[in-house]
């Protein structure tokens, strides 16, 4: 305030104690001190400066002798006794910089019951110096004069306090030095606030008065200028007038030219718009028609609504589904649909020593575009061996990702990729890689028995049933076994920091900690019936909704749990002195899933709804937070309190919004 207010010469703070503290200017230019009053080690006062820059950066240190000063016994302390509003010192001299100020306090209560007055100084110097810039007409001047006629501010206001000997109350509006501000206030007193016609020496001259706000103390604002300065304002304001009327003229032709290209470019954003309500309605056909094909996910029967839909949209020339045989040693074509010859083939197969950088572009996980597959090294060899027989150069790979690394691709020739059609491609990705985890445990079933090999019959026991990922599962998990489409999941991912152990002893410790947070986690998923909970590493998967049905209280249930294990979290870490080492984030939606592997087999789920509540999770800042997405927030703010944590992006969808859960209302 002080940097930007030139009027404003110092802040005081006290209290009831006789603390006192001051911030005001220096001697030196866009320098601050603050003071604080300090009692010494030998039970004596003294003022404490520090001094600032404009940066806010400490530039200087220095204590002087406080002399007993006591703020209690100032008049801007003692005239607040007894009084809530604000009240004002009469004018005084600022001896450390020769300014004339008036002082306003108010006094308050603190919350311990110790009163407190906060005040400010005002500086009629610069309250003057901004009245003297102030252009009125061309001659015309103000002043600030209280209720009873003292000058406050104004025009040569130190030479009139030298004159009056510093005293306010004969600082008073005199008509030998003030003629005409003496007539409007003589004018004021009588007829109240507004203009006045006055006249002095043969001219006649304009006085205005004008009400301050009411903090002032029943201040007046005196405004005086000679009458032929608004008759100059008038034909000076005619000049202007015409001269608007021009520039209106012009700033009108150029906003109708801006208008009408304006216009044109709505028409042409109307145009585009179109074709992506287009595209948009294509793609949820599309979406619908791979939704409504029976056994989508069943390995046995041919994925070919999934080829062609991936066509139709993209405009490829060919799409196809390629899937890594178990060993990784080759990638067999499940189907090709040729989308100018709509016809379907399938079953021939690629070796990894022909193709083998091909093989290593697709099983780092990455998709990727190239304009002219014969000229790039990665994908030279399926250009020649697939790809020339039809003659196409353009080439699209998106890989199949699984529970355990790449399990094929999608390729896509001559497509046209426009970048909004990127999360259609990789849920259609997301199905096949489904397939594909059904496929290979199916054919891990049908493979016969190697003699002598050490190996099981196909019907042969397994052995002892190796525990799987799954810290809970709900009694109904028993019954899934393929694959199904839920449309209401709720997830919540709890990530923990890989712990550092240096021998056996803090091992064995850790090992402990972390089966009782398990069975406390079991706990609280039996209570709130989770569907199922997931460990993988240090993160934690919990799951509620996956019903083929939508189920409308999973994300209030799995709200519960993930505020019950936060506690159940922090009470144990904090028992055994440890940090919070875990975030936590969760999203509600669509997801599909199902059972894969064999002997046991592993509930899995995918989707976009698990990947942002793994964000949530990574993302959160402050360790023990339970971060949500906004669909989340939306869905519960009316049982539970949130906090705004600000956007988020995610690929492929765009900025989001996220909040953290604190607790139930």
């Amino acid at each position: 305030m002080l940097q930007k207010i030139p009027q404003l010469q110092s802040f005081y703070l006290a209290d009831d104690l006789g603390n006192f503290t001051l911030i005001t200017r220096s001697a030196t230019k866009d320098v601050l001190d603050h003071v604080r009053l300090v009692t010494g080690a030998d039970g004596k006062k003294f003022l404490q400066h520090t001094l600032y820059n404009a940066a806010g950066q400490v530039v200087g240190h220095y204590d002087a002798p406080a002399d007993n000063y006591d703020p209690r016994t100032r008049p801007w302390y003692k005239n607040t006794e007894n009084k809530d509003t604000i009240q004002w010192t009469q004018p005084y001299l600022f001896p450390s910089d020769k300014q004339f100020v008036m002082t306003s306090s108010l006094r308050f209560k603190r919350d311990d019951g110790h009163e407190m007055v906060f005040a400010t100084n005002i500086s009629l110097n610069e309250l003057s110096a901004f009245l003297d810039k102030i252009k009125i007409g061309k001659s015309g001047s103000a002043m600030i004069v209280d209720a009873n006629g003292r000058v406050i501010a104004g025009r040569n206001l130190m030479q009139h306090a030298q004159a009056a000997g510093w005293d306010p109350d004969k600082m008073v509006l005199d008509p030998k030095d003030y003629p005409v501000f003496a007539l409007g206030y003589d004018h004021y007193r009588v007829r109240g606030f507004g203009p006045k016609h006055v006249e002095w020496d043969g001219k006649t001259y304009i006085a205005m008065a004008s009400a301050l706000p009411r903090y002032s103390q029943g201040w007046v604002l005196l405004i005086v200028a000679p009458e032929n300065d608004f008759g100059s304002f008038a034909h000076q304001s005619s000049r202007q007038s015409l001269q608007f009327a021009g520039i209106v003229t012009v700033f009108s032709l150029l906003l109708g030219g801006l208008y009408l290209r304006q216009l044109r470019r709505t028409e042409a954003g109307n145009r585009r718009l179109s074709v992506h309500q287009s595209q948009v309605a294509q793609e949820s056909g599309a979406l619908q028609q791979v939704a409504v094909t029976p056994h989508l996910f069943d390995p046995t029967a041919e994925p070919l609504v999934i080829t062609e839909q991936l066509a139709q949209v993209t405009g490829a020339r060919r799409a196809s589904l390629w899937r890594f045989l178990h060993d990784g040693a080759a990638m067999v074509c499940d189907d090709t649909y040729d989308r100018t010859q709509n016809t379907h083939s399938g079953g021939f197969e690629m070796g990894r020593q022909e193709l083998g950088k091909f093989f290593d572009a697709v099983e780092e996980g990455n998709s990727f575009f190239v304009s002219n597959a014969a000229t790039d090294e990665r994908t030279t060899r399926f250009e020649r061996l697939v790809m020339r027989e039809v003659s196409t150069h353009a080439l699209a790979v998106y890989p199949v990702h699984g529970p355990h690394g790449t399990l094929g691709m999608l390729a896509l020739e001559e497509p046209v990729m426009l970048p909004h059609l990127l999360y259609f491609v990789e849920l259609m990705a997301s199905i096949a890689g489904t397939r594909f985890a059904a496929q290979s445990a199916l054919e891990a079933q049908q493979s016969p028995a190697v003699a002598g090999s050490g190996l099981p019959a196909p019907n042969a026991p397994l052995g002892p049933t190796k525990s799987d990922n799954l810290l809970m599962r709900a009694d109904g998990m028993a019954a899934v076994t393929g694959a199904s489409i839920y449309p209401s999941v709720a997830v919540l991912v709890v990530s923990f920091s890989d712990p550092v152990v240096e021998g056996n002893k803090e091992t064995a410790t850790l090992i402990a900690l972390i089966n009782q947070l398990a069975t406390q986690v079991q706990s609280v998923a039996q209570e709130e019936q989770l569907f199922a909970v997931e460990v993988a590493g240090h993160r934690m998967i919990c799951m509620a909704g996956c019903t083929t049905e939508p189920d409308p209280t999973a994300l209030f249930r799995l709200a519960n749990a993930a505020l019950k294990m936060r506690e159940t979290f922090m009470g144990a870490l904090a028992a055994a002195d440890l940090e919070p080492v875990f975030t936590m984030g969760m999203d509600f939606g669509p997801a599909f899933g199902g059972a894969v592997g064999q002997a046991p087999t592993v509930f899995n789920l995918w989707g976009q709804t698990v990947s942002l509540a793994e964000l949530m999770a990574e993302s959160a800042i402050d360790p023990g937070t339970i971060q949500v997405t906004e669909r989340v927030y939306a869905s519960l703010r009316d049982r539970y309190l949130f906090r705004s944590r600000g956007s988020f992006f995610v690929p492929h969808l765009g900025l989001g919004r996220a909040y953290t859960l604190a607790a139930r209302r």
